[in-house]
């Protein structure tokens, strides 16, 4: 049993992916087990310096986090509470608590995110064991950690969607603010990699409030073009959610928008958009549970046969930096990456196609640049990256190879040739009839637009067709061996889909008024849900 120096009980509330008051369980845990214990509320978020270390964190990400945390400290503010802010170390922060509080809960969701929390989290298991304190984690998504059967994951998701959103507390205790642990005016990171800052960048800016005016504009006209213009690199940065960082980061719940959708569908004529928009709400958390069910993925392929295929040597690092750069010579995936290093977002088709054409037709290794990919997206989540780049990689052993013609993506998304011009000025003066593949046409005919392949713009790093054609036939030899496809039925029976292509995810006629909501809000049963969220 731990000594402490004073007798004053707290429970430690830690933030971490869920930067919000409205449908947070592990709130309401923390206020209810405060009434149990008679003890404080201390309300916690750590900045973990080796955490911002890793390849896969950036700058823009931790921008976006601290728009969402100034967001949370004023809400909290209006309820006479405050958020503690600590530096470090989040093992190192409870030593510090320890040193002067009884500590007797700590309350958070259940992360999944990358390797790093993982171990961290397991470091604080066992640290909360030593020291007889009772961790609650409370789920935050239908994933389920340990003895999951995929048969039944269809199942999970639905009862978890049906709950209803736990509304924000009406009013919080007063929240035990440790010395010097305040939030500062200005949310410095001093432990950010200096190389995950790119000039120039301009990404989208965090916070709840925006977040519920993305979510209401969207549900009440952006949605109509949703589908038509969902691959589209320039329309679908208007029509789309645009929500992804905030559930990423969790300023909003994924289950309010869930509710919200369903809300506003009985309202529309043309229904297709936000039930398209409600299947892929399920399948955030589809691929989420992939990366719970085996934390490996991150690092290692699926299908045990496939590991090693591609190689990394001087060439492939050659090739692996103009990928990285924008300057393959293809002009839609040379725009996407310019576009997505300075903007945080794509598509996702044109995020599939970046894939696609580095682990297909450049024939690089997924390891080497997924934390890459990974620390540009604003809206970064683990479990959907590593379980989607293994997918567009073709390396699960399960999924069809999803080889994409940059060529015919970019006369498909980009007709017109308009986001080319922007992203790839150098070509900005060749017609529609040659952006697309300028490579295509004599030297004399580019001179007249002053356009020099090698030059100006780089020729194609490969012969595209044919490399995409012998990258498949190198996998396919690998998979239709006896022992590939002895393998493959295990890796689909941890991690393939059960869920029938037209079953979708509905609320239930009478919503489930499940024990433990009500003993969560318990004296709190009167309270109407967020204001905010009556508009949706």
């Amino acid at each position: 049993m731990s000594r402490y120096s004073t007798d004053t009980k707290v429970v430690i509330l830690w933030f971490k992916r869920d930067l919000r008051l409205v449908d947070h369980a592990a709130l309401w845990q923390a206020l209810e087990l405060c009434e149990q214990q008679q003890a404080e509320l201390l309300l916690l978020y750590v900045l973990e310096a080796e955490y911002w270390q890793q390849a896969d964190a950036s700058a823009r990400q931790w921008r976006f986090i601290a728009d969402c945390l100034r967001d949370l400290n004023y809400q909290l503010q209006q309820k006479c509470s405050a958020l503690n802010f600590a530096q470090g170390d989040m093992l190192q922060a409870l030593q510090v608590l320890a040193d002067n509080y009884q500590i007797v809960a700590l309350c958070s969701h259940q992360e999944t995110a990358n390797g790093w929390t993982f171990q961290r989290d397991l470091t604080i298991k066992k640290w909360c064991a030593k020291q007889g304190v009772p961790w609650h984690e409370a789920l935050q998504q239908p994933v389920k950690r340990a003895g999951l059967n995929r048969d039944h994951y269809a199942q999970l998701v639905q009862n978890f969607f049906q709950q209803e959103t736990l509304p924000e507390p009406q009013q919080l205790p007063e929240s035990r603010l440790h010395q010097g642990w305040q939030l500062p005016s200005r949310l410095d990171n001093p432990f950010i990699r200096p190389d995950s800052y790119i000039a120039g960048e301009q990404t989208q800016k965090g916070g709840r409030v925006l977040g519920l005016a993305l979510l209401e504009s969207f549900l009440q006209h952006r949605e109509q073009n949703y589908l038509k213009t969902l691959a589209k690199p320039l329309a679908g940065a208007k029509f789309s959610s645009r929500l992804s960082p905030h559930i990423a980061w969790g300023s909003l719940s994924i289950r309010e928008v869930m509710h919200a959708t369903w809300d506003a569908l009985p309202h529309k004529t043309y229904k297709r958009n936000l039930r398209a928009f409600n299947e892929r709400l399920f399948w955030q958390s589809h691929f989420i549970q992939k990366l719970e069910t085996e934390p490996d993925i991150e690092f290692l392929e699926m299908h045990p046969l496939l590991r090693d295929v591609r190689k990394w040597d001087e060439a492939a690092r050659q090739r692996y930096q103009a990928w990285a750069n924008g300057q393959t010579g293809f002009p839609m995936v040379d725009a996407c990456m310019r576009c997505l290093r300075l903007r945080g977002w794509l598509p996702f088709r044109m995020r599939a196609m970046l894939v696609s054409f580095a682990s297909y037709q450049l024939w690089l290794p997924w390891q080497k640049f997924a934390p890459y990919l990974g620390a540009l997206f604003t809206d970064y989540e683990p479990g959907i990256h590593y379980s989607q780049i293994q997918m567009q990689s073709g390396v699960t052993g399960i999924n069809q190879m999803r080889v994409y013609n940059p060529v015919k993506q970019s006369q498909d998304q980009d007709p017109s040739g308009e986001f080319i011009r922007k992203w790839c000025p150098e070509l900005a003066a060749l017609d529609e009839s040659m952006i697309h593949q300028p490579w295509e046409f004599a030297d004399d005919v580019l001179a007249q637009f002053d356009v020099k392949l090698g030059e100006d713009y780089p020729l194609p790093i490969v012969e595209h067709q044919q490399a995409a054609r012998e990258a498949k036939q190198r996998l396919h030899s690998l998979r239709q061996t006896p022992e590939a496809k002895a393998l493959k039925q295990e890796v689909f029976s941890k991690h393939g889909s059960r869920k029938r292509p037209n079953q979708r995810i509905s609320r239930a006629r009478k919503p489930s008024e499940a024990a433990q909501r009500k003993a969560l809000q318990k004296a709190h049963e009167q309270a109407q849900r967020d204001k905010q969220m009556a508009l949706f």
